[in-house]
């Protein structure tokens, strides 16, 4: 039984590590099609697109066991695939890149914060908490480079949306973790992801997005397609899997090495040049990870 459950973290720690290394992906190859397509109709097509991916490993049926199921899903579609990502694409027209970048790091503190407080997960002890600390930590000083602008103690329209769609996203996590249980993690990665992606779709036809579909140039559904089934679907479904193993908090923990991947890729295709507070942030992040896991 210890070897079993060795065995099941071992898998939850590695479904979570190259979900972070998919979605980290996305921040660079995001930047091609974002420089002609509107990032409203960009989301709804990269859902749509990793819900039908996602479809194969979903099992034969997709039916949900109850009806508080059917509602569970409702809300972290409603939340996660919809309201949170537009919150966040609105928010980032109305503030700066690096206090958006300061307010991301909302989404592990909230998730860890929700998880303990109406879901008696939590860091345990003090060399647990050190170690979320320490992640933290390193998360911010990877993101900002220590350099804040002075609108950031302001919290203008465009940093609250931000925020709140990072509540939304720990909210997600949560409930998502309690559905793990009895759902299987490919069906609430589809379900979430196609309804999101439908849901934003018809929003960005209402507010006269349509023409932005229509006029994608072909060789970008070459990017949009690779991107939405490994860096969204393929990553929701390995963080999906890491929750399920190993628990909220590590998992959110783990996951945070997100921006870590991003910006090494960054630095490999595009060129952009690595700090050294990068470089110590990104020690501290693992050194925290390394706590956490043993701990």
């Amino acid at each position: 039984m210890a070897t079993l459950q060795k065995s099941e973290a071992i898998i939850g720690y590695l479904s979570v590590l190259f979900a972070a290394a998919l979605f980290g992906s996305v921040f660079t190859v995001a930047k091609i099609p974002l420089a002609t397509v509107d990032p409203l109709a960009l989301s709804s097509i990269v859902y749509i697109v990793s819900g039908l991916g996602l479809i194969p490993f979903a099992r034969a049926s997709f039916r949900l066991d109850s009806r508080k199921d059917y509602l569970l899903m409702l809300v972290v579609s409603l939340l996660g695939a919809v309201a949170a990502p537009a919150l966040l694409l609105y928010g980032l027209q109305q503030t700066d890149a690096s206090d958006a970048s300061i307010l991301t790091n909302g989404e592990v503190i909230f998730t860890i914060i929700l998880s303990a407080a109406f879901f008696g997960e939590k860091p345990k002890g003090r060399i647990g908490v050190f170690a979320v600390s320490l992640v933290i930590a390193g998360l911010f000083i990877a993101t900002t480079d220590l350099q804040l602008s002075e609108t950031i103690l302001q919290f203008n329209a465009g940093n609250l949306m931000i925020l709140g769609s990072m509540f939304f996203w720990a909210v997600d996590n949560n409930i998502s973790r309690r559905l793990t249980t009895r759902i299987h993690p490919a069906k609430i990665a589809m379900v979430k992801s196609l309804v999101g992606g439908l849901i934003l779709l018809g929003i960005a036809v209402l507010v006269g997005k349509w023409d932005e579909f229509t006029t994608i140039d072909s060789n970008l559904w070459l990017i949009i397609i690779p991107m939405s089934l490994s860096g969204f679907g393929g990553a929701l479904l390995l963080f999906l899997q890491g929750i399920k193993r190993i628990g909220t908090v590590k998992t959110m923990s783990i996951f945070s090495l997100t921006p870590i991947f991003g910006i090494v890729i960054a630095a490999l295709v595009l060129g952009e040049s690595i700090t050294i507070l990068q470089g110590i942030a990104t020690a501290i992040i693992i050194g925290g990870i390394m706590i956490l896991t043993r701990h």
